[in-house]
């Protein structure tokens, strides 16, 4: 009898070890050693990160488009009395098959423009890592339900998307339409200074 119980024990553990899932593989950005936000590339971006195509979205008129994505992640859940808090990573990377420049852009226009409008890829490039942090420094400060964290995290998440579509606009507007120097250095030194406070209250 207590072999078979011992037997049972140790079935029942080895289903365990074998359901377990392995741990999530944590990209780790140099200036963030703590990981809670990845960037790929960590980098800034170059023209061959983009797909090169005889038209961006059908328009003759643009010349490149840069995409995004941000996948936030749980990596652990604390439990409290009353609580839970998480630890979660956002993993921002740049889409390379997304992202697109114009054939003939690239073919015709100067060195010039051609680093112009990189810079000002990058900048919607800097806004996905913008938002990354955002949803990290919000997840890390909050007291979640504990029956009801997922759900949370999701609103906390939703907010700064809809954030995100609406800076990208602004972005746009401000700094192409027309293009306008002065506003784009504008954007460049809003964009260093938010991602440093960002960095220095995610990794205090």
């Amino acid at each position: 009898m207590l072999s078979a119980i011992l037997l049972k024990l140790i079935l029942v553990l080895a289903g365990l070890l074998i359901n377990k899932p392995f741990p999530p593989q944590v990209t780790v950005d140099d200036n963030n050693p703590t990981g809670k936000v990845s960037i790929t590339p960590n980098r800034s971006l170059g023209w061959e990160d983009f797909k090169v195509v005889p038209q961006v979205q059908g328009k003759s008129t643009i010349n490149a488009l840069c995409l995004s994505t941000c996948d936030v992640e749980i990596r652990k859940v604390n439990t409290y009395t009353d609580h839970v808090t998480l630890e979660v990573e956002a993993i921002v990377k740049h889409q390379n098959e997304m992202s697109q420049v114009r054939e003939s852009f690239l073919a015709e226009s100067s060195d010039a423009i051609k680093a112009t409008v990189l810079h000002h890829e990058n900048g919607h490039f800097l806004i996905a890592q913008i938002i990354g942090y955002r949803i990290v420094k919000d997840a890390q400060g909050f007291k979640f339900d504990k029956k009801n964290y997922k759900n949370q995290l999701n609103q906390i998440v939703r907010k700064h998307f809809r954030s995100w579509n609406q800076m990208d606009q602004l972005y746009d507007l401000e700094t192409t339409k027309p293009r306008n120097a002065t506003q784009q250095q504008k954007w460049d030194k809003f964009f260093e200074k938010e991602l440093a406070k960002l960095k220095s209250e995610v990794n205090p």
